[in-house]
Formats: C-alpha cells, sequence, structure tokens
C-alpha cells in the first residue's frame, strides 16, 4: 500500500487543492473516475455557456427590429456551435490532464473510481492507498426523479444534451431550476418549440420572487411554461414521448408530447460512489457530505468541499472552498468559510444575477428598506430599449448594512460585482454611492439607492 501526504479525490477544484499540495513539496495522490477537470469543465459551467452566448446573439438580432434594426434572415448552424463547445471541452480537459502529465514526479494519479476502505485507507482499481490528510472534491451528478417510465424512455441531462448533433423540433424540459432555464433559453434560440414542466409554481424558485415572475414573462414569449405541474408519468419511445401529470392546484391533467425530453430537476452527490460506509464520515439526508464551518468532515483530516458538500453548488464556491480547505490544513489557525456574499446567475435571457437574501428572508431577522430601479430609468437602458431588465437591493434599516441584491437584465452577472465586493468587505450602502460613468449600465445601482424606502 503506497502512503502520501495529501490524497485529492476530484480534479475539478480539487486539482487546485493537488496543485498547493504539490507546490509545498507533499506526496500528492490525485483520484478522479475522468475526465479531468471536474463537472464545470466537462458538463456544466463551460460547455453550457459555449452554447448559451450564441443563443444570446440570436435574440439580440432577433430583437434588435425594436431598435430600428432588421437583421434578415438567420442561418443558424446546430452542428457548428455543437463542435466549438465540444473543441474547447476536449481542450480544457486535455489541458487538465497534461498538467498531471507534467508533475508525475510529485503526483500520483489514479483514474479511476475510488473507494475508501477505512477513514484514511482508499482504493482504486484494486490499487490501495493511504494518506495523512485527505480532500473530497466529488462533485455531483444529474438527479433524476422517481417518475413513473421516465426510465422506459430516452431522455436528456445537461451531461448528455452535449452530444447532440442535430435539433430537436420540440423539447419538454421537466424541471424549472437554473440547468432547466438555461437550456431552454438556448434550444428556444436554436428553433425548437420548447415545453417546460415545472412542478413549483416559480421558475428558479430560489430567486427573488419579483426576478422569478419576470423571467416567467421573458421566457413565456418563446416557448410553453406550464409551472405548477408535476410530471407523475412518462410513456412512448425515441420520437414520440408522452408526459402525464396533474396541475398541483387544480389537479387539472396535464398531457405534454414531445420528440425529446430533458431532465433537469437538480443535483445528487456521487458521495453514494465513494463507500463511505467503510468510514465514519458523516452524510446529511440528501446524501451530502456534512462539514462543519472550516470544510472538515466528521472524520480528523478530512476535508470536503465543492459539490460534495452541498453547502453552495458554484464553482467559484468550490474553488474559494478549496483555498479555505488547504488553509485549515496547513495553518494552525482556522478560517471559516463565508457563503454570506456567495453570489450566482443565472445565464438565461434575461440574465438573472444575486446575492444575500431575497426580501421574504430578509424580513425574517431584519427591518428593512427596499429600492427597486428599471434599467428603462437609467440613459443607458433607455438607449438600448431595455423594458423589463430590473434591480432590487435590500438594506438593513438600523445598520445600512447590504443584506441582499437581484437582477435581472443585461449583463446582470458584471453588475453585480460591485455589490459582492462590498457585501464581502461588509460596507454600508454609502460605499455604493460613489460617482458612476454615465451613461452605463452601472448606474442601475445608485438608482437603486435613490428608491429605498420602508
Amino acid at each position: 500500500m503506497k502512503s502520501y501526504d495529501v490524497l485529492v479525490v476530484g480534479s475539478g477544484a480539487g486539482g487546485s487543492v493537488a496543485s498547493m499540495a504539490i507546490r509545498a513539496g507533499l506526496r500528492t495522490a490525485l483520484v478522479d473516475r475522468g475526465p479531468p477537470g471536474g463537472t464545470c469543465v466537462n458538463t456544466g459551467c463551460i460547455p453550457s455557456k459555449m452554447l448559451i452566448y450564441p443563443a444570446d446573439v440570436i435574440e439580440s438580432l432577433r430583437g434588435a427590429e425594436r431598435l430600428g434594426v432588421t437583421a434578415g434572415d438567420l442561418s443558424i448552424r446546430f452542428r457548428d456551435i455543437m463542435e466549438r463547445m465540444r473543441e474547447t471541452r476536449s481542450r480544457n480537459s486535455s489541458f487538465t490532464r497534461s498538467w498531471i502529465q507534467q508533475n508525475t514526479e510529485r503526483l500520483d494519479f489514479y483514474e479511476g473510481e475510488g473507494r475508501f476502505l477505512d477513514d484514511h485507507v482508499m482504493e482504486v482499481d484494486g490499487r490501495s492507498m493511504q494518506a495523512e490528510k485527505i480532500f473530497i472534491c466529488t462533485g455531483a451528478r444529474p438527479a433524476i426523479p422517481p417518475v413513473e417510465g421516465l426510465d422506459g424512455v430516452p431522455y436528456l441531462t445537461n451531461e448528455s444534451v452535449l452530444e447532440l448533433d442535430s435539433t430537436p423540433a420540440d423539447l419538454a424540459i421537466i424541471g424549472g431550476g437554473y440547468v432547466a432555464t438555461e437550456y431552454a433559453h438556448f434550444f428556444a434560440a436554436m428553433g425548437t418549440r420548447v415545453t417546460v414542466v415545472q412542478r413549483n409554481r416559480f421558475l428558479v424558485p430560489e430567486e427573488e420572487e419579483e426576478i422569478s415572475l419576470a423571467l416567467a414573462d421573458a421566457l413565456g414569449k418563446r416557448m410553453t411554461l406550464l409551472t405548477g405541474t408535476e410530471v407523475t408519468s412518462v410513456r412512448g419511445g425515441s420520437g414520440d414521448i408522452h408526459l402525464y401529470g396533474h396541475d398541483t392546484d387544480t389537479g387539472e391533467d396535464v398531457h405534454v408530447q414531445a420528440g425529446t425530453v430533458l431532465v433537469a430537476t437538480g443535483r445528487r452527490s456521487n458521495a453514494d460512489t465513494l463507500g463511505l460506509e467503510n468510514t465514519e464520515i458523516e452524510i446529511d439526508r440528501r446524501g451530502y457530505i456534512v462539514t462543519n464551518e472550516y470544510l472538515e468532515t466528521s472524520v480528523e483530516n478530512i476535508w470536503a468541499v465543492g459539490d460534495a458538500n452541498g453547502r453552495q453548488m458554484f464553482r467559484h464556491a468550490a474553488n474559494r472552498e478549496a483555498s479555505i480547505a488547504w488553509h485549515n490544513a496547513t495553518r494552525p489557525e482556522k478560517t471559516a468559510m463565508d457563503y454570506w456574499a456567495v453570489p450566482h446567475a443565472v445565464y438565461s435571457y434575461p440574465q438573472v444575477a444575486s446575492v444575500g437574501l431575497t426580501e421574504r428572508a430578509a424580513r425574517i431577522d431584519h427591518h428593512v428598506l427596499v429600492g427597486k430601479a428599471h434599467y428603462r430609468d437609467i440613459a443607458k437602458g433607455e438607449a438600448m430599449g431595455e423594458e423589463r431588465g430590473f434591480a432590487k437591493i435590500i438594506v438593513d434599516k438600523e445598520t445600512d448594512r447590504i443584506l441582499g441584491f437581484h437582477l435581472i437584465g443585461p449583463q446582470a452577472p458584471i453588475l453585480i460585482q460591485e455589490i459582492v465586493n462590498a457585501m464581502n468587505r461588509g460596507d454600508t450602502v454609502e460605499a455604493l454611492s460613489g460617482i458612476h460613468i454615465h451613461p452605463s449600465l452601472s448606474e442601475i445601482v445608485p438608482a437603486v439607492l435613490r428608491h429605498l424606502t420602508d
């Protein structure tokens, strides 16, 4: 059995942990079932955004008429769009593999599925190893709901959808979260007839309620949205799939027919593949690895970061967790992972970005001030003809601290960074009142402050 100072399981955010271990001169093992690079590079953030950006361009061209611009007939080469994405995905994954190969003197790479034999002992394809410090960065996979008949029909997930070569004529998407709404936007832009079937009454229900409603209003002009609808059974085969369900309020039957189905009903932890039953590592009721504020598991010298712990399932959060976990593993003074100002975005059309609390959540423990401003309230937004976009801020009335900020509209993920920085510093709203370039979309920030009210 080989012994290591550090064992890292998973090469997404885990790759940065392994890199830090190598730089520290430690004997390091990296275990990954592949492909190298993790979820973000191979099936998540990067490939999906490689598809969504062309969809953004298409929708911008289709909406240019209101600005006096006629784009003419669009020619969409779906296969070219998919091949561009796959080439980039392959190149990024190859970069990770190349990095591994360049560090073979200091890093042992085990390509395969690792399973714990004991708290600090792991086996990969019959090869066993032990390590003083272990970092679990195994990510998550698509969660498939227990819908009757679903396992008997062909369906896509966020992973298999990336292998398509032709545009589906019609697509039913089960789910209404981030993945569902982003791919709904993509396929609608490609010319597919899209139907979204969402059990919750709201799309992206974790968002500010007004944001969810505004997104549904915008997407509803391009596709069919069946919210508050639960799918109970699926029948059919390739090219003719039937979804049966009911309205969750009225009980009225619902039937959707489509040639292709995409299941986007959330994520499931990969912890169940690790043989944790052979360890004292605790998992929660959802199957995610339990960690404390220092990202420590229930077993000493084992940490879990990224989707493996289910805390904030975004790559930027995983990167920060990896850094914090490494610090706590190598420094006498521990640092807690702060999730207070972890932002996120939904790359639908329009885009959504959020950080902090929603108004409903903030009112539970705070007296709040709320400000709201529309893109059309500022010069740049008016120049763009942007009618639906808006921003909303939630502020603690007693301290002037920013509790939450929510945007829907062009460049939302960029515009919110100013607020993220302020919240991370613990600033009051006064920090946002400085001079903003005129005319620019960033003026939406001081605009919301002018509308603060009880």
